[in-house]
């Protein structure tokens, strides 16, 4: 009888776990920049009303539009200003016709069964209503006046370029409580196809940021007789706060958290971080995350079989009702359709993977099935070389670029990520202060020894890094690196494979290859570049001229590496990129050739860098 009972009971338990892993999301939308009004694309509905049916087809069902309005640069152009008029700054002419088209946007969306959402990020005004109530004269930081009123806020004023001048941001008083809850209510209002709002509640909100919500937008939303859904984003907000100013005293009704982003502001992982988990589950709201891909800027991320693994994890966690994908890099479009696809499909359908699914697609690109296959394998390999070396590489955010090149200066000075690795890894993956210091002070015992390594002697029973006691077998940097550049070699090799089968877009093809051969020698610098940061590390706590012998060789081998990654990207993707994106790779800004440069550089002065 007992058994049966564990047997009903363990029946039940699988039974809710296919009804939590085996679901459909609700919300699944797509973040959509638009353009400035000045720029002929924004009026151009041929152009958006073939984005909203890709989006349609594809099974998305909400967008989140983002661009130049009252509540994320403070510009006046989405609404009338009917309680403050001294904000506005063009005529009503101007204003109706930008008004018109943003309607035309929401009604068009909604007929192909798309909600649409505004994102906002307060605390902006219109430079008019600063100038007309006397706050261009303040210039001191103060409880009210915050740091990016003076300095302007870094997504859209370059302070350097403009030193004198006060910003129309970061102050927060009674007036500017009242304009944003009108700027709120006006919107709501104009806007009937409007099914809400996306907010950050962080960045330019002096002061405890969770009571600016209960303050100046609640009161708006609950005016409304439309009752409209506002997605909380907790951007820079504590959770105590959070949960205490605009969860618990049930502020707003229709509520829903936004979490910014699923593996932070990149993706190293199909699972999500721990903290966007907790964050569900201390809030117990309906939660949308921020899928951002920050940290694929140029080369694809084109697998579908990664965004089937993600919509399986997202589909685990129940409070998870949808996602935002932040389609605003090359690999999110031009050189990501398979990838965007596939998380339409696997999050709309209850559907299991099927790569014949997309073998088909590839061959009625190319023309040939192998071939197409053979594409298919060097997407979903090449999809994970970046993510897999960011998990080692770690920062959670999008300003330090790692894409393209990997400075020492990662590794050479004390900042957080020097002591972190993914946080979806459970500790597995060793960070690379904690592997240095151990491997510096016992190396037989600590230098790319995996896991427990029970067959070689002396026959040890316990794990070497002991994580988890005895049942976590750690990944060292060096075997860590070894498996990305083999993928590297894999997706350049199969990709090689395709080429002479292919008998349609052949062009198309060879640019597949050639990126596939940048992923490889970039997979292979990488190798290179972490192995000498962590022998240069190594070194100069032992100061063993086997160890500085070790470190240089890694590190000519990475300048070496470098310099032929660079040399052929310039040849062989900067014209196809240029084409396609108007500007050749980059980082930051920066271009390949003067990136080559500061690794020479780098490497002349490694002895400095590592303080020998």
């Amino acid at each position: 009888m007992k058994r049966l009972i564990l047997i009903f009971l363990a029946s039940m338990f699988l039974m809710g776990c296919e009804n939590t892993f085996d679901r459909i999301l609700p919300f699944r939308a797509m973040l959509q920049g638009y353009s400035h009004p000045e720029n002929e694309v924004f009026y151009n509905k041929e152009y958006w009303e073939g984005k909203i049916v890709q989006w349609e087809q594809e099974g998305y069902n909400a967008v989140i539009w983002y661009g130049p309005n009252e509540l994320t640069n403070g510009e006046h152009l989405l609404v009338k200003h009917m309680e403050f008029p001294e904000a506005r700054e063009i005529s009503a002419t101007e204003n109706q016709k930008i008004i018109d088209q943003m309607n035309w946007l929401f009604t068009t969306s909604k007929k192909h069964g798309i909600e649409s959402y505004l994102q906002t990020q307060p605390i902006f005004y219109t430079k008019a209503f600063g100038k007309a109530h006397g706050l261009d004269t303040l210039t001191t930081i103060s409880k009210e006046v915050g740091k990016w009123h003076l300095e302007g806020y870094p997504n859209f004023w370059p302070s350097a370029d403009q030193p004198n001048e006060i910003f129309n941001c970061h102050v927060r008083n009674d007036l500017t409580v009242k304009y944003t809850q009108a700027v709120f209510g006006e919107l709501i209002s104009l806007y009937p196809d409007l099914s809400g709002f996306m907010g950050f509640n962080g960045e330019p909100v002096p002061g405890n940021r969770s009571t600016f919500f209960r303050e100046a937008i609640a009161p708006a939303l609950k005016n409304s007789e439309r009752n409209p859904k506002y997605i909380a984003n907790q951007w820079q907000t504590p959770i105590d706060q959070f949960l205490q100013n605009i969860v618990l005293d049930s502020v707003y009704e229709n509520l829903w958290l936004g979490f910014h982003g699923y593996n932070s502001e990149q993706i190293t992982d199909a699972k999500p971080y721990p903290g966007t988990v907790y964050w569900a589950e201390q809030t117990q709201l309906p939660t949308v995350v921020e899928f951002y891909p920050a940290n694929q800027n140029f080369l694809p991320w084109n697998s579908p079989k990664f965004a089937f693994e993600v919509a399986k994890e997202m589909k685990k966690i129940p409070e998870f009702e949808g996602f935002v994908y932040y389609e605003r890099y090359i690999s999110g479009t031009l050189l990501g359709p398979l990838f965007r696809e596939a998380l339409g499909l696997y999050t709309s359908t209850k559907s299991d993977y099927d790569e014949s699914v997309w073998v088909a697609k590839l061959e009625e690109q190319f023309g040939n099935k192998e071939a197409a296959r053979h594409l298919l394998n060097a997407y979903d390999i090449s999809s994970r070389i970046i993510p897999e070396a960011d998990a080692f590489i770690y920062s959670g955010g999008d300003v330090m670029k790692r894409e393209l090149r990997v400075p020492y200066s990662w590794f050479t000075t004390d900042w957080p990520w020097n002591y972190m690795t993914s946080p979806a890894r459970g500790g597995r993956l060793i960070p690379f202060k904690h592997y240095v210091d151990l491997v510096a002070k016992k190396p037989d015992s600590f230098k790319d020894r995996n896991g427990s390594n029970p067959d070689e002697y002396p026959y040890y029973q316990q794990v070497v890094w002991a994580s988890e006691g005895g049942s976590i077998y750690n990944i060292t940097p060096e075997k860590h690196f070894e498996k990305i550049r083999r993928m590297g070699i894999d997706s350049y090799e199969f990709a090689l494979k395709a080429l002479p089968l292919v008998t349609k877009n052949r062009s198309e093809a060879q640019h597949v290859v050639d990126i596939m051969n940048a992923y490889r020698l970039l997979a292979i610098y990488y190798e290179a570049k972490v192995r000498a940061s962590i022998m240069s590390a190594v070194y100069s706590k032992t100061k063993l001229p086997s160890d500085n012998k070790e470190a240089l060789d890694w590190a000519d081998k990475a300048l070496t590496q470098y310099t032929k990654f660079v040399e052929f990207s310039v040849s062989n993707l900067d014209p196809y990129f240029t084409e396609i994106s108007g500007a050749p790779l980059s980082e930051a800004g920066v271009p390949l050739p003067r990136l080559l440069e500061i690794e020479r550089n780098e490497r002349k002065k490694i002895a400095d860098l590592f303080d020998w």
